[in-house]
Parts: C-alpha cells; sequence; structure tokens
C-alpha cells in the first residue's frame, strides 16, 4: 500500500472583503501528482509561495482537497471520519519549535499527543520513554523545554509525533530557524527515524540537506515541475537556475569547472564525491 498517493491535486486560497465576497483567489496546488512509498526519504523543495507548506498540510489533513484525490496509507482525504486516523498516521513538525511546545516539563509534553488519543496511562509512559530514548533526550525528561537549546527544543517536538506511533513525519522547514549545530541534531534524528522504517517528508531551502533524500520533488507555483533523485535533479543546474533555485556549493563548483573544460561529471553531490573525481582527473 502506498504512503502517499494524491491525483491533480487543488486547493485554493480564497481572500474576502468585508462583505463576505470572493475578492482574489490563489490557487496553491496546481494538479498535483505526488506518490510516496513506505519507508521513503521524501524532499520537497520550492521557492516562498511554491505550495510546499500547502502539500505538507494536506498530508497531515490539516487542509482538504478542493479537487483531486489524496490518499494517506489508503484512507481517503475528504472523508471526514479519515481526519484524526491520518493526523495519527502521518505526524507533522513545524518551522518554530517554540510554537509546538504546550507543556513545562519536556516528558509532559512528549505525552500530550497520545493523552488526546486515549491511549492507557502505562502505554503513555513507555511511549514517552521509548520517544525520548529515540531522539536522545531521555536525560532531559524532567527539564523544562523552554530551557533548551532550538536543536534539542525540535528533537522534543519530534519525540512528541514519534509518541504517537506515525507512519510517516512531514517536516516543514524543521532546521529553518535553528543554528548549525541544532541543524546538525535534528538532520541526525531524521536519518535515523528513516532508517527504523519512519516515511519522512521533509520541507527545507538548504540544499546540502535534500541531498539526504531518496527523491526529490520541486515545486513552483503550485505545481510540481521536477521528480528525481538528488543526482538526477541537482545535476540539472540551468534548469534548477532557471527556477530560481540554488544547488549544492560542490554540485556549484563542478558546475563551473565543466564549464571552464574541466571533465568532470555535474552530478557531483558531496565533498568526498569531489575529491575522488579530481582525483581521476591526474
Amino acid at each position: 500500500m502506498d504512503m502517499i498517493k494524491a491525483n491533480n491535486l487543488i486547493f485554493e486560497y480564497k481572500r474576502h472583503n468585508e462583505r463576505g465576497e470572493v475578492e482574489s483567489v490563489h490557487r496553491a496546488l496546481d494538479n498535483v501528482d505526488l506518490l510516496v512509498e513506505p519507508g521513503e526519504f521524501i524532499t520537497i523543495l520550492g521557492h516562498n509561495g511554491s505550495g510546499k507548506s500547502t502539500l505538507a498540510k494536506h498530508i497531515n489533513a490539516l487542509l482538504r482537497p478542493k479537487e483531486g484525490t489524496l490518499f494517506i496509507k489508503g484512507m481517503d482525504a475528504n472523508q471526514e471520519e479519515n481526519i484524526w486516523p491520518i493526523r495519527q498516521s502521518a505526524g507533522m513538525v513545524f518551522q518554530n519549535p517554540d510554537n509546538q511546545i504546550i507543556a513545562t516539563i519536556v516528558e509532559e509534553d512528549v505525552a500530550f499527543g497520545p493523552e488526546n488519543l486515549g491511549v492507557p496511562t502505562d502505554e503513555i509512559r513507555e511511549r514517552v520513554d521509548q520517544a525520548l530514548e529515540t531522539v536522545e533526550m531521555t536525560d532531559y525528561s524532567l527539564h523544562s523545554p523552554y530551557k533548551l537549546s532550538g536543536g534539542q527544543k525540535q528533537r522534543i517536538a519530534i519525540a512528541g509525533v514519534l509518541a504517537m506511533r506515525p507512519d510517516c513525519i512531514v517536516l516543514d522547514e524543521p532546521t529553518a530557524m535553528l543554528d548549525p549545530s541544532g541543524r546538525k541534531e535534528v538532520l541526525e534524528t531524521v536519518r535515523k527515524l528513516n532508517k527504523e522504517g519512519i516515511t519522512i517528508i521533509m520541507i527545507t531551502h538548504f540544499m546540502e540537506e535534500a541531498v539526504m533524500a531518496d527523491r526529490i520533488h520541486v515545486m513552483v507555483e503550485g505545481r510540481v515541475v521536477m521528480t528525481g533523485t538528488p543526482k538526477e535533479i541537482f545535476s540539472q543546474v540551468d534548469l534548477m537556475k532557471q527556477y530560481g533555485l540554488d544547488v549544492p556549493e560542490v554540485t556549484e563548483l563542478a558546475y563551473e569547472l565543466k564549464k571552464s573544460g574541466v571533465a568532470i561529471s555535474t552530478d557531483i553531490l558531496t565533498i568526498e564525491e569531489m575529491v575522488t573525481a579530481l582525483c581521476q582527473l591526474r
């Protein structure tokens, strides 16, 4: 069974005037097709306003399709009775960790989700302990989350989602407000979760983070305009620039070297790959 399957997904935001009349319509999703298999790591790239966050909110059933179809683990997102099961199956982590914290003690915050699902008390304790262990925050279980670093707060937010036992986690620019140390902490946690079988959908502006993914979807003005592996996407430097997007710095370097006549591949994504390629030129 597909984890996520969207066909011709359309969603519009309508602006109303003070009389309640529609003043303008913005199509945020324009016939989006998306297929995600269980256990995949997917990255979504695009400028602000490209539709990335709107798509993420559909996967978590915070928004419902206006047209087209969307199934999350076989559940029709247009059916009212599927909203809560979908939100349990596809957890969501937002950009600002402070906006996700509701309790004054870490373990209480992580317990909030399963408590609202009606999970028995003994099982909640087990889920909280396991989630904190997974994100390596057990030692902070009795701390105030407000005294933690940005990266630690985001890991607590991820633990809160994990405690609800999701099949998929959607992360909407989870490292955008973090320093390099915090970014590293969160990305290591995300990699670990994916290796354990959890499907990851990550929206990011950092091209080096997108390299981690199995596949990348590039969005422009509500449409998915490119889909492929990191090497397939980032090797198309001219097309990415046409869409106003960057590529990893090392890929850009390979691109410039090739333009200057060096016989080097343009699908290089890491420093290690660059060193190997340059050594082969000797």
